[in-house]
């Protein structure tokens, strides 16, 4: 009996020493989170109408969750140029969100171009967010893994990651659109430089000399009856193709750049590409690639 109360006693003891530990001392670090920036354009107000520039105006709404914001900046591109939009504080954030409205003067202030004030110029515009919170961690940013290798923090399977805790909108895309410009005419394939991905033709290929026909199908989009410059031609007539003109595509054109839009390639996906236009020379110089891999770089002159 003496011995079962002496084990009793001696376990009471034990439990009420570990029931004194210092609590604390166990201290595990809370998840961090990360920045939750969503940028919304208003739909209404994409862009900025060359026709109605006087009063038209671009408009969008940054939406925060985050209550930690050392300053949310916006930066804004046109070209190689990037300057920066505005800047705002966790207090300006006080309702959730701020709001950002932008008319053609307001760009022709930012870039020192009066053209945009009347419309008799133009261009494409990227407005891009960096949030940096009151820890100093900065989004978009990168985690270094090691000398070589990074990974970014808007990554979902980083925690405190943008990406995992909410929405982050990386950048967004406005423009002042251009007078309208015909392109349409007919052009001769300078060069035709690409690589195809199918075993029928593993080398790159070399081509110029072709006719291509550009059509207007309205103001701003163009009918191209060979999209490849030849290059399809040269790859795919053992599967069929019978000419140039077997690929035809579309390009969209606004202030003298071009985008291959709305292109079903033969074989079941698609031609995306982008370039430029050069209304001195009449050139067009773009770049494509379909579903498979296949890409191709070409210009086109008018003659």
């Amino acid at each position: 009996m003496n011995k079962l109360l002496y084990i009793v006693l001696c376990c009471s003891a034990i439990l009420s020493v570990i029931s004194c530990k210092d609590e604390d001392r166990i201290r595990i670090p809370e998840t961090m989170t990360g920045a939750n920036m969503r940028i919304i354009v208003d739909p209404d107000h994409r862009q900025i109408n060359y026709q109605t520039v006087n009063m038209d105006y671009f408009a969008f709404d940054a939406y925060s969750e985050n209550t930690d914001l050392s300053s949310v900046e916006f930066t804004i591109t046109w070209g190689t140029e990037t300057k920066t939009l505005a800047t705002f504080h966790q207090s300006d954030f006080a309702d959730g969100n701020v709001r950002v409205e932008l008319n053609a003067n307001d760009f022709a202030t930012i870039f020192n171009n009066p053209g945009f004030i009347d419309g008799s110029s133009g261009g494409n515009f990227l407005i891009k967010p960096k949030v940096t919170l009151n820890d100093g961690r900065v989004y978009p940013g990168w985690i270094h893994l090691n000398a070589t290798d990074s990974i970014s923090n808007l990554a979902t399977s980083v925690i405190g990651s943008a990406g995992a805790e909410g929405a982050f909108t990386i950048q967004v895309l406005t423009a002042i659109t251009c007078p309208p410009l015909d392109i349409s005419g007919t052009y001769v394939v300078e060069s035709a430089i690409g690589m195809s991905t199918d075993g029928c033709c593993p080398d790159e290929s070399h081509l110029s000399g072709d006719i291509v026909e550009v059509t207007a199908d309205n103001a701003t989009s163009f009918s191209v009856s060979d999209i490849t410059g030849g290059l399809y031609f040269e790859w795919y007539d053992v599967y069929g193709i019978t000419g140039p003109d077997d690929t035809p595509g579309h390009m969209g054109y606004n202030c003298q750049e071009v985008n291959v839009i709305n292109s079903p390639e033969p074989f079941g996906t698609t031609f995306q590409g982008s370039g430029t236009y050069d209304p001195v020379d009449h050139r067009i110089t773009y770049s494509w690639f379909n579903g498979y891999g296949d890409h191709g770089d070409v210009v086109l002159v008018r003659q």
